[in-house]
Parts: structure tokens; sequence; C-alpha cells
């Protein structure tokens, strides 16, 4: 009952305020409690009560009695909390009492009591307690009222001993910036200007609000230094240096640290100074200031507004004559058109959160498409005559033979090398002839970004508790498997990262290096002078290592060695590519590594996928009927509520994708003695997976389905990402059936 919201509860609340822009009736519960959290700190207030208007009744949202109103007697402590209970549950008819007519006329009431009267008995009967001053103010919606703000008493230890003006016209301040955020929770139809969820955000966080460009003096230099890339990306502008290491800066969520983070990190300057602003503010003044990528372009062929420059370097829009460069320009890799036009197509991929580009020759055209979220779109369609100059930059930049065009070839670009800006990241360049000419697949590697903590993977509970056990074990074999980009390197770096200290040596075999984590020591492979995975590892086995990461077992002579490495006391840790957790035995076996081996070394296997996240910004809450019901029941024992669907046009959050961001599904399967059973004597992939399930493994579907039910994704994505387990389907009822599931088949 104490108002005592910790430093995190109030970051958590806060951000569910401001990015939770779908209304829902629960979340009307933060705004209330960072509201009242404020008002109760400011005016130390004894008590304080927020109504709101609903079904034309008055409604008590919430209340807050002091400690100080018992700690004489405080055998009343639980008569105030019954109390509080009780008034929770009420409604009072509208136009009821003091809040009745502030809520009726809209206009604040001032109470400061020093005689005796029936209405002041009432009120002392009703609250348990004396009153001497109280404070009510309405909470003013687009349409009138739609509730009040009360405060009763000043604390016993406050300067003053009643309210005071000054008082009224802070409490009126706060319900003028609440009210809005209220009202988008519990009115779907209304919408919030940005600029109010500015208002509330500055004064929640006590930071100075910038609601227009002409109240501050841009340094434009100091944008520039910085970047559009990293102010694209952390939504963080600096507007003036404040010393020759520091900025002042603009942000819409002072909170948000880890953007805060990755600009000081990846800027060396340092954050002295925050003001809030409203993200149209925001990036107002990034397209005066930086040129305007965000604009829609003309040109009918180019697919993103961040691509206009694009479109003019290479003169899409001039087409046949026209002041665009000529024919040989765009045809000479080392032609300034063509340095332009391969830099902006990084630039832009980076701003825009990608994490491959795809550059494709087809018979007319050259297009270049992106993968964000795990899904490829077009991004951009230019004529075929760039393709041959632009592929011979990218070979340039990459130190790849540029005469060379019918064998594959792999190289590396460190982009830091070929431009201005701030963009500190690495390309990982994969080049192969096709039928019209020869296709560039680039990899982005951003130097900036660190291993996420292993409680942002998206692990369960259950499955975070069991994989920490393992990554303290000290010896034992931790494989994961899945396909290109479904996350495996994060996860094992963040593993790393958790035990990483001093008293460990830790080294690790990459190709290439993704992560940088202090006190690891990294090698990078080199195939063309002979330095594989296989030599790095018989290295390490001479260093006194106590874990070793390797980068990918690829071959028979790297899982030996690995399996060597796990058995002798060592903690190894490494990937394979397979479908799932229990195939992984199936594809050791099938590079000659003997089951006992297998099972005496592998600690846990993790199958992963990156799921994609909804947009919670237009995400649509419902009840799944049919197919839907029946698979989500099945995977989750029977569980069925609401979940989220996607927006059919999505919203400008999502920049209509509908989906924003990715997070991880995991299959945990822990080695445990049946396991090792069944390993040594041969059973195939369906036994090892009927077993782990009976000893409690959760499968990646029945995990995707748990991201379902906690309204991360969609059930059409989990599908989608992973399909439903046909063992699931032979061991559970369909939701109607009451008969009890038969219990899974002994191996």
């Amino acid at each position: 009952m104490k108002q005592n919201l910790t430093g995190a509860l109030r970051r958590t609340l806060l951000l569910k305020v401001i990015s939770k822009p779908q209304p829902t009736r629960d979340d009307v519960e933060s705004v209330v409690e960072l509201a009242s959290a404020k008002v109760i700190e400011a005016l130390e207030a004894q008590s304080m009560t927020v109504y709101l208007l609903e079904d034309k009744q008055i409604a008590f949202k919430y209340v807050y009695y002091s400690p100080t109103l018992w700690e004489d007697f405080p055998e009343r402590e639980e008569e105030f909390e019954n109390r509080r209970k009780s008034l929770l549950k009420m409604r009072l008819p509208e136009g009821t009492g003091v809040v009745g007519q502030v809520i009726r006329t809209g206009e604040p009431s001032f109470y400061s009591f020093d005689a005796d009267g029936d209405s002041i008995h009432v009120l002392h009967r009703n609250t348990g307690f004396e009153i001497t001053s109280m404070l009510t103010v309405p909470l003013l919606g687009s349409k009138g009222p739609i509730g009040a703000l009360q405060v009763l008493n000043k604390e016993p230890f406050a300067d003053d001993d009643y309210f005071t003006e000054g008082n009224l016209a802070l409490l009126a301040e706060v319900a003028e910036y609440t009210a809005p955020l209220i009202q988008r929770m519990i009115d779907s139809s209304y919408k919030i200007e940005d600029r109010e969820a500015a208002k509330f955000v500055a004064r929640y966080t006590e930071n100075r609000l910038v609601a227009d460009a002409s109240e501050l003096s841009v340094d434009e230099n100091v944008i520039t230094t910085v970047g559009e890339a990293i102010i694209r990306r952390t939504q963080i502008l600096p507007y003036k240096r404040v010393s020759p290491t520091s900025v002042a800066v603009l942000m819409t969520n002072p909170l948000d640290y880890p953007s805060r983070e990755t600009f000081q990190n990846t800027t060396d300057f340092r954050i002295d100074e925050i003001a809030v602003a409203p993200l149209s503010l925001i990036e107002s003044l990034l397209k005066q200031y930086v040129g305007g990528l965000g604009e829609a372009s003309a040109g009918p062929t180019v697919g993103s507004g961040e691509m206009a420059e694009i479109a003019d370097v290479i003169d899409v829009e001039y087409g046949d004559g026209g002041d665009g460069p000529s024919d040989d320009e765009l045809t000479d890799e080392d032609s300034a058109p063509i340095i332009q036009l391969a830099n902006r197509i990084i630039e832009d991929a980076y701003v825009s959160g990608a994490s491959d580009i795809h550059i494709e020759p087809q018979e007319k055209d050259l297009i270049v498409r992106y993968r964000v979220d795990g899904i490829c779109a077009e991004k951009l369609r230019l004529p075929s005559k760039v393709a041959g100059a632009l592929v011979a930059r990218l070979k340039v930049m990459s130190d790849l033979d540029i005469a060379e065009k019918r064998l594959p070839q792999d190289g590396r670009i460190v982009f830091k090398k070929f431009t201005r800006k701030n963009i500190d990241i690495d390309l990982r360049v994969a080049i192969g002839p096709m039928n019209h000419g020869e296709k560039v697949v680039m990899r982005i590697l951003d130097k900036t970004k660190s291993a996420l903590p292993i409680t942002a993977l998206g692990f369960s509970q259950e499955n975070l508790s069991k994989y920490r056990d393992c990554i303290v074990q000290p010896y034992g074999m931790i494989l994961h498997c899945g396909p290109t980009g479904s996350g495996k390197s994060m996860t094992l770096f963040s593993a790393l990262r958790e035990v990483a200290s001093p008293d460990v040596n830790i080294q690790t075999a990459e190709d290439p290096i993704e992560y940088t984590i202090p006190g690891i020591n990294q090698m990078q492979m080199h195939r063309q002078i002979g330095l594989t995975f296989a030599k790095a590892l018989r290295c390490y086995l001479r260093m006194d290592p106590d874990i070793i990461l390797v980068g990918e077992i690829r071959d028979q002579e790297t899982a030996e060695i690995a399996v060597e490495a796990a058995l002798t006391g060592h903690l190894l840790l490494s990937t394979l590519h397979t479908n799932d957790a229990p195939s992984t035995v199936a594809r050791l076996t099938d590079m000659n590594i003997e089951p006992f081996m297998i099972s005496a070394s592998l600690l846990v296997v993790c199958a992963q996928r990156l799921m994609r996240r909804v947009c919670k910004n237009c995400a649509i809450s419902y009840t799944p009927e049919g197919n839907e019901a029946q698979i989500l029941s099945r995977a989750l024992d029977g569980w069925l509520g609401p979940v989220f669907k996607a927006s059919p046009s999505g919203c400008a959050t999502c920049n209509g994708n509908s989906y924003k961001g990715r997070v991880g599904i995991h299959e945990l399967m822990v080695n445990n003695d049946e396991l090792t059973k069944a390993i040594n004597s041969g059973a195939d992939s369906a036994v090892i997976k009927r077993i782990a399930m009976q000893t409690g493994m959760k499968t990646l579907h029945q995990d995707s389905m748990l991201k379902v039910k906690e309204q991360v994704s969609t059930i059409i994505e989990a599908v989608a990402t992973v399909p439903p387990d046909q063992i699931l389907a032979e061991i559970s009822p369909p939701p109607e059936t009451e008969a009890p599931a038969p219990a899974l088949v002994e191996a």
C-alpha cells in the first residue's frame, strides 16, 4: 500500500505508457500509478484518490494512504487496507459530492477545514481520519471531464500544515498532462499527439520540454559529426556541445538507457543534458540539418524515401539523356556516381536496421533488397548497365579479384575506410555467378553492438534456468543449432558475457568475429592461409583454456577435437546446422563420432529461431477459434485465451509492416540418463525427441506458442516460423475433448 516505486519499475511503467498506443483499459493503471507517484512525492500528500467516469458512474481507480495515518496505532493498518480495497470496488452516481461537482463543472475545488460542519463530519466518517485540507482537480479529456484527482491533508512532516494555491496549480498541471494519456487508454477512437506524450514524459522525468524548434539554438556541426545513421538509429539528436567530449541532446524518452549507451559508445560523446522532444520535432530537425532523407522520392523506381539520394546519384529519374552521369561513368567502378551509390546503399541498409543486403542482377534490371527482421524486401531497382561497375566496386572494397567472374568469392568490407560518416560496421561479402551476372550478398556486422544480456534473448523462465545451470558447468559440450541468421552467435556470446570473469580463460575461434567482449581472447579464421577451426582448436588445447567457443562444427576433424576438448575438462560451445535439437545427435553420428562419446560429452543442445514481434502499436486483440484454437491449445496444455493478431495495414511505428523487431524461440534438450541410454543404443531422432519431451523439453513450436500467449507475436507468425509438432497432434486431444491426454510412448 505504501507508494514506493523503484526506479526500474517506474522506467517499466513509463515505457509501457509511451510504447503501447493500442488502447487497453488495463494500461490505465500504469498511467495512474505514475501520476500518483508524482503527486504524492511533490505535494507530500497523506492520501490520494484517482476517479474516472465509467458508464455514467464515478469509479475509484486508485487509493493511497500514507503509513503516517497508523504509525501511532499499528493495528489500524489492516483497517485502512480493507477500506482501500472496498473503495476500489465502489461506484458512485455521477454528480455525487465534491468530486461529482468538479467532474460536472470541470472546475477545481480547494477546501481548507478549520471549523466543524456536517460535510466535514461526513468526510471524517468516510475516510476514517480527520480532514484538514483537500484539493480536487478535473481530468479534462477532448470532450469534457473524464475523471478527477483528489489529495487529502499534508503529511505531518511537511513544511506547510495545509495545501496552498501553488499546490493546487501543480496538481492541475499533473492532471493536464495525464488526462490525454488516460483518455488514449480508455477510448480506442482517441489519438494522442506525440507532443502530448512528450509533455507527460518531460513532466514525469523532470526534464525540459522542447516543443518547437524556435526554442533551440542548434549547432549544425555536432549533428554532422555524429552522423544521420546514429541519430536515426537511437532517436537521439545532439543539438549543442556542452564540452569537447559531451553534448546536449533531444530524446523522446530519457529513460531509454540502451539507446543512450549505444549513442555514447558509438560517438564517444557523453550525454550531459537531456531535453524531451516529440519524435516529429526530431525528424523535422534531422531533415532540416541533414538533407531530408525521410522524404518520399518522386522517382517511380525508388522503393522508399530513404533511397531518394541514391536515385539522384545514378540519375534514374532522368532516364535517357538529361543532366545525369554518362554511360561511361555508370560502367566505371572508380567513377564518383558508382562510389557514391555503393556507399549510399550500405548506409541506407544500416539505418534501416537491415541484417543483409542482396544485390541481384536480372535480365533488364539490377534489384537491391534488404533483409529486415528476417524478411527480404525490395528497396531499389536500377538499370542493368550499373551492375558490372557496382559489383566491381564492392569487390575493390572487399579486396577481391575484380577479373574473376566465373567462380564464387568471399570477402570482408571494413566500411569505416570508405566513409567519413561515423558508421563503424563491417560487411561479410559473398559473390557468386548467376545467369544474368554476379550476385552480391553482404551481411552487416555492427561493431558498435555488443552481446545482449541473456535475459533479453527471449528464453522462457524454465529454459533460462536450465541454460544457466549448463553454462556454469566446468566441462562438457553446449551446442546451438539452427539455420543461418537464427541468433546462434548472439546467444553464445550472451552466455560468455554472463560467465566471463578475470579468473576464467575464455578463447574463441570465429569466422568472422561478430561481437567483441572485453576479457575474451578471440581469433579470426583465415581459410586461405590454412587457419581453420580444427587448427585453432588444436592450438587452444595447448593454451590452458577454461572455456572454448568454436564458431561452427563443419567437418569430422573439428567435431572430433571438440568432443575431445569437452571430455578432457573444458567447457566447449559451438554451433551446428540442424533443424531441431534431437537431430544434432544424428548429425554428429554422420561425422563418425561414436555415440558413447556424444552422450558422454553433451551437456545441452539448444535449437533456436528468430520470430518477428508483432507491433503493439497496431496489434489487434482477439480470442482464436477453430484450427488456431486447436493449435494453441495443444501446444500449451489446453490453454486458450486472448492473443494478438497483426493489423492488416500496420502503422507508422512499424512502417506499415505490422511487425517490428524479433524475439528468440528455443528448444532446450538437456542431457540426462534416459537420453544417454537412447543415444548409446543408436536411437533415431524421433525416439530421442519423444524421450526429451517426456523429461521436460519444450519444442520450438511450443515455445513459439508461449510467445503468442504472452502477446509477443501472432499465431500466423509462429506457425510460419515453426510448423506444429506432429508428436503433439498424436498425443494431445482436441480442445473440445475432455479425455486426458495419453502418456508419451516409452522409447
